[in-house]
């Protein structure tokens, strides 16, 4: 990965470039791993009557990048891959097919619900890693193509958690992850108007057309 960022150091101006690995100064680049927080799976107690909302790998649109729904469970109904406890601020990234790419944010309304082990569930260190940063960075093309690499089986293609938090990310100051996640939210809002705007105009041009004949 360090030559991938070296090619793109022209980014910069040359005296903020690190040599060594061709990125800016103060940037470096750690696993995935490294900068979230361990989770927990969660253990049914015989008898509970807790419930839960239980996101499966239907439960993200692929479109929004958005949790969209969810299932209520309980012990008594709960499906056997319904065990990682996820809080809001997670990222989460679908291990089947896992080049489908999905992946979201926990929003507060899932804060300690329930996801499918069809997920990794990944909770960035504060201090460290931003929760929009990673999400974005999950979203490259750099990651997709390390998934597909890795990922196993002709049916049901899938990788692992360990492959996804193995996977290098390069890490700015927390300042410079909160300046690169507003230009990046700016643009994608932008492109979501023009689709709206696109598909207005489509269901008028319908409309017209309909009222034509």
């Amino acid at each position: 990965m360090k030559e991938n960022w070296k090619m793109k150091s022209h980014c910069f101006e040359a005296n903020q470039i690190d040599e060594g690995t061709g990125m800016k100064e103060g940037w470096e680049i750690r696993s995935v791993g490294d900068c979230c927080l361990l989770t927990k799976n969660l253990k049914w107690t015989e008898g509970s009557a807790e419930t839960y909302k239980y996101i499966d790998l239907s439960s993200v649109c692929r479109n929004t990048l958005k949790i969209t729904s969810s299932a209520s469970i309980s012990n008594g109904n709960a499906p056997s891959r319904a065990k990682k406890i996820i809080a809001r601020g997670d990222v989460i990234f679908a291990t089947t097919r896992p080049t489908l790419r999905r992946v979201a944010k926990v929003t507060p309304d899932y804060d300690r619900q329930i996801c499918s082990t069809g997920y990794t569930v990944m909770r960035p260190e504060g201090e460290k890693l931003s929760t929009s940063y990673l999400f974005y960075y999950i979203q490259t093309e750099f990651f997709m193509e390390r998934m597909e690499k890795l990922q196993r089986g002709a049916s049901y293609p899938a990788v692992t958690d360990a492959d996804v938090k193995g996977s290098e990310i390069p890490i700015p100051p927390l300042a410079e992850q909160e300046a690169i996640v507003a230009i990046l939210d700016k643009a994608f809002t932008a492109i979501d108007q023009a689709k709206a705007n696109i598909e207005q105009n489509i269901a008028n041009a319908k409309e017209l057309f309909q009222s034509k004949l």
